[in-house]
């Protein structure tokens, strides 16, 4: 799928109402100029872009270090957003994958859009694609863990389903922790 996204208008006709989903528009989204750029499922050619394009995050601790087999594994439920470099060649400036747990559960995991691309809404676009690979997988529910609440609030994902309980977590190891193994 191919996108030429600008303002509100990548919002237009985008609602999905479904296991608690929805996609909404947001209150106030900042316009840019047009970006040309396509979301497709990531290959294992994509990897050490990929792994270039985490690396900030993971070195700013905003995102968990991955071994090149975990990312591997989530490549296969992952999308790139990309952008043309030149005549034919794809540069990678977005990711993000969905790990599904179960026919109940899922996750959006290393969502990361490049420094000078964000705000064209391929972030939105990445985690929309991540929705609609769990659907088709029958999931019942997608969670994400961020600390960007109000991205994810705009695009439909609250802090708990209606008439359902909340998740609570309990912490084993901190980022630096993990991070020195």
């Amino acid at each position: 799928m191919h996108y030429r996204l600008h303002g509100h208008e990548r919002w237009n006709a985008i609602r999905v109402i479904k296991w608690g989903l929805h996609l909404s528009e947001p209150e106030s989204t900042p316009v840019k100029p047009a970006l040309d750029f396509q979301i497709r499922p990531s290959g294992d050619s994509d990897l050490p872009a990929i792994e270039a394009l985490l690396q900030p995050y993971v070195a700013a601790k905003k995102l968990l270090k991955r071994t090149r087999q975990e990312l591997l594994n989530l490549m296969e439920n992952g999308f790139v957003a990309v952008v043309l470099a030149n005549d034919e060649e794809q540069k990678v400036i977005g990711f993000s994958a969905v790990e599904i747990y179960s026919r109940k559960l899922s996750e959006i995991q290393c969502l990361a859009v490049a420094d000078g691309y964000q705000g064209h809404g391929i972030g939105s676009e990445l985690v929309r694609k991540c929705v609609e690979r769990a659907r088709e997988h029958g999931v019942l529910e997608v969670m994400a863990i961020s600390a960007s609440d109000n991205f994810l609030r705009n695009l439909g994902f609250d802090y708990s389903l209606p008439d359902q309980k909340r998740a609570l977590f309990y912490q084993l190891k901190t980022r630096e922790q993990l991070a020195r193994e």
